[in-house]
């Protein structure tokens, strides 16, 4: 702001500012000539003097400047979230713009960056929520673009890594604000878990035209935080129970054990999920002495298409012998088990 002054003798003497009990002027502005609204094809300026420019008020609290071009900026925004959603994401962290009062059509660009006061590792937020450290005018984006009040994932983040992110906004020509205030997050790593217990699979004799159940379960836990879940497989080393001293292999098989002469394979009895998706797959979903085959080629087993907390499922061994299987005490089988996930 400009004081009056009047230069006499070499003195400077302030004018008395107006005031009453309500309000105090502490200061007189004016325009007296600038450029308004000058464009080209890449620039626009709007010009003026009279004003104290560029001098910046500020503490730790608040940012001001004087001057026309400082009046009509839009207001600054912050954000009312920017976090790790359920604590899980390794590769991307949700954020809402708190608006901060600006009309509907203001548009909103986000900065991001691995250090607190943005120095370097800086990127901006683009249209498709991926980072680019490169500005370009598609990066800025209305309210409601930017998820509104649900907000939006940022995606295409580094595992473990700490972020801070800050908005600015802008509606039309001259009216870009300051970054406001930055709020950090971070991602996690990724995380597979994956376990397994059984009971007695010992299945004891196994009578000629007779289906037989193991008397446990192999039971299995799982959990990934990853994008799109994970997989549960099987498999066996002798493609059935095998025996050494009868030379003989009851073959592992897919199908309806009650109708199959002999075979053996593996039926999912139970699963379950505290958050996402796990189920058992064909041809291991079956129902009563339906089974699926475990041979030497590794099969999916049980599968889920989301981060999984908590999932569980429990596998159950069925067989079946003919009278023209020979009579062993030897008659087993390896099954492994394996997981997956897919980040």
């Amino acid at each position: 702001m400009i004081f009056g002054k009047f230069l006499i003798a070499g003195l400077v003497l302030f004018g008395a500012l107006p005031s009453t009990a309500n309000y105090k002027l502490n200061g007189y502005g004016f325009g007296s000539g600038g450029t308004a609204n000058s464009t080209t094809a890449t620039y626009a300026l709007e010009g003026g003097t009279g004003e104290i420019s560029g001098q910046t008020g500020v503490t730790t609290t608040y940012n001001l400047k004087p001057a026309f071009t400082e009046m009509i900026q839009a207001r600054t925004p912050q954000l009312t979230a920017f976090d790790n959603g359920s604590s899980t994401y390794y590769n991307k962290l949700h954020f809402v713009i708190d608006e901060q009062g600006n009309p509907s059509d203001a548009l909103y660009l986000l900065q991001i960056s691995t250090t607190s006061n943005f120095s370097s590792g800086n990127s901006y937020i683009q249209n498709d929520l991926t980072l680019n450290p490169s500005l370009v005018l598609s990066d800025y984006q209305t309210y409601s673009f930017w998820g509104g009040a649900s907000g939006a994932n940022i995606i295409g983040l580094s595992p473990s890594t700490t972020y801070y992110l800050r908005v600015k906004a802008t509606q039309g020509k001259y009216t870009e604000s300051a970054f406001g205030p930055s709020s950090t997050a971070a991602t996690v790593g990724p995380q597979l878990s994956f376990s397994i217990s059984t009971n007695s699979l010992a299945m004891g004799s196994l009578l000629p035209g007779t289906v037989v159940d193991a008397p446990g379960t192999i039971d299995i836990t799982f959990a990934t935080n990853a994008t799109s879940g994970g997989d549960v497989y099987i498999n066996g080393l002798n493609t059935g129970l095998s025996s050494a001293h009868g030379s003989s292999t009851i073959p592992s098989a897919t199908g309806d054990l009650s109708v199959l002469t002999h075979g053996f394979g593996a039926r999912v009895t139970a699963t379950g999920a505290s958050s996402g998706t796990f189920a058992s797959v064909s041809p291991y979903n079956g129902v009563t002495n339906n089974v699926g085959l475990t041979d030497t080629t590794i099969r999916r087993i049980f599968s889920g298409t989301t981060p999984i907390v908590g999932g569980t499922g429990s596998v159950l061994i069925k067989a079946k012998s003919s009278s023209t299987d020979p009579a062993a005490a030897d008659y087993s089988e390896t099954l492994t088990m394996l997981a997956s996930a897919t980040f």
